[in-house]
């Protein structure tokens, strides 16, 4: 995620691995100011990928903190 492309009316919740030493998140979430239906998910390009369980619950917990 390149907070440079973030605008002030957008909210970013990020999720980050507690058990590694990088401040890097492994995924980004994006919420504009048109609310959830136009969210989207970032994914860090230095990673492989996640599990579906992990993508899923982050979905599930940003979904729930978008209001």
């Amino acid at each position: 995620m390149d907070f440079d492309d973030v605008t002030s009316d957008e909210r970013v919740i990020e999720f980050r691995d507690p058990d590694s030493s990088s401040q890097e998140s492994l995924i980004a979430v994006v919420i504009p100011h048109d609310g959830w239906p136009a969210a989207i998910v970032s994914l860090n390009p230095r990673i492989a990928g996640v599990s579906a369980d992990l993508m899923e619950w982050a979905i599930g917990i940003a979904r729930s903190l978008a209001g």
